[in-house]
């Protein structure tokens, strides 16, 4: 149970009670409520605990109003991968696919037809689907500058990541900084505040973007999002040891790009490439992350850099193997969740996605009896932490006190009449819990509502 004190006086107070509420920075909690004031959380805890201290700290109680919910009570999904101006593309995500090649043949068939795109409807429209899904925050990766906002359109966190792609290094010393940041100023004139940048992914650039784009956005305070390890040619062939064992094989070429270095049969990862080039950090976290050895796992760790898996995209998009997150869950790396877009998914819920984690996991082997509670912190906290959202007063993917008040409401039988029926619940949320979204609040704020409306 917690509560805030310093917060008190007599502005109207917002009670959710529910029969389960999951925190994640703390226990769940049984028969739990929370309490929302001024677009916080005010108070967490049990029900008659909570109810309790609002007696003490509001002077009038016709000020608190009171929302009962039947399920069970989450912080708001954290969509950590999508992009949301393909929602419209949703034709390309229906099909199946022989190659990595031919499902991007068929997006850019779509992509560059000269018919116009209303790339910021679609874009509002996935981010209404993502809210109406349970999902509060997001990391959007935006290729056209219209769909910035979109966001911001719903009232969301997150960051919109600019996507930088295809710049060769002669083309990028020449005029690619200078293009970068008339973008980043377009884009912050639409009022865009939460801003990031993305080098698409190794095999789309040369080597001088590929370093100049983390400078550029570290001296400008913003965060990276790439794609990485996602498709077969970004495999490697060297023995899964410490890269400093192998790299002197191929680290002292100056090397054009990945591509070259691959063409080269260099035989090093992609995630050992951009590690060389000093790309990752505490600051990036990456999308996909299929193809990593032991040595690339170990890599993302050290260099603190999470992993947003996107496990239906990668069978729409043929990756050729499935991220082996039990390795990853095993062996401690930060995960995250994202659904990818609509061009290459089925839906925008990142529920169906844990749903196919959590049978993937048991597949590749994983035993430990915290699955159901490491996947409901993937698609909260984790995502918070892989956009450097998890700390400070806007801290979202978690509900404890001072918190934004990001919350999702879930029609899942809740049943906690034993210890193992809580963990049954638990399950059955991870497994079952995509679609039963009935109301979502963002700071405070009904977003979203089938319950009290």
């Amino acid at each position: 149970m917690s509560s805030s004190t310093s917060d008190t006086g007599n502005t109207s107070v917002t009670l959710y009670e529910a029969p389960l509420v999951i925190p994640v920075t703390g226990p769940v909690i049984c028969d739990g409520a929370v309490a929302v004031r001024g677009g916080h959380v005010l108070h967490v805890g049990t029900r008659d605990w909570v109810r309790q201290k609002l007696a003490q700290d509001v002077d009038e109680p016709s000020r608190v109003r009171l929302r009962r919910w039947g399920g069970l009570v989450t912080p708001g999904l954290v969509n950590a991968h999508t992009h949301l101006q393909y929602t419209g593309m949703a034709s390309v995500g229906s099909r199946t696919y022989a190659s990595f090649r031919d499902w991007e043949l068929a997006f850019n068939k779509i992509y560059d037809s000269p018919e116009p795109k209303p790339w910021r409807q679609w874009a509002h429209d996935g981010a209404r689907q993502m809210v109406e899904a349970g999902t509060t925050a997001a990391a959007d990766i935006v290729s056209d500058a219209e769909a910035a906002d979109a966001l911001a359109s719903q009232g969301m966190h997150g960051i919109a990541y600019w996507e930088v792609m295809d710049w060769n290094n002669e083309d990028w010393q020449r005029k690619g900084p200078q293009d970068l940041l008339e973008k980043i100023r377009a884009i912050r004139a639409m009022g865009v505040t939460e801003l990031g940048i993305s080098p698409h992914a190794p095999y789309s650039l040369g080597s001088g973007p590929l370093l100049d784009l983390p400078d550029i956005a570290r001296r400008l305070g913003m965060r990276l999002h790439i794609h990485l390890g996602e498709t077969p040619a970004e495999a490697g062939k060297l023995p899964s040891r410490l890269t400093n064992q192998t790299s002197w094989a191929w680290n002292r070429t100056e090397w054009q790009s990945f591509n070259d270095l691959k063409r080269a049969g260099a035989g090093a990862s992609a995630i050992q490439f951009l590690d060389q080039l000093a790309v990752l950090g505490p600051d990036v976290h990456i999308a996909h992350g299929v193809h990593a050895s032991r040595e690339d796992r170990r890599i993302l760790r050290q260099r603190g850099v999470s992993v947003a898996l996107c496990p239906r995209s990668n069978r729409i998009t043929c990756t050729e193997a499935d991220a082996p997150i039990a390795r990853y869950l095993e062996e401690g790396n930060p995960l995250s969740v994202g659904t990818d877009s609509l061009s290459s998914s089925p839906s925008l819920d990142v529920l169906d996605d844990v749903a196919f984690l959590y049978d993937l996991a048991i597949s590749q082997g994983y035993e430990e009896l915290d699955l159901s509670h490491r996947l409901i912190r993937m698609m909260t906290l984790g995502g918070a932490e892989a956009m450097g959202l998890n700390c400070g007063p806007k801290r979202i993917g978690q509900i404890n006190v001072g918190a934004s008040a990001d919350l999702a409401f879930f029609d899942v039988p809740v049943d906690v009449t034993s210890p193992q029926a809580l963990e049954d619940t638990l399950e059955r949320f991870v497994r079952h819990g995509s679609g039963t979204c009935r109301a979502t609040v963002i700071e405070g704020r009904l977003a979203y509502d089938r319950i009290w409306s």
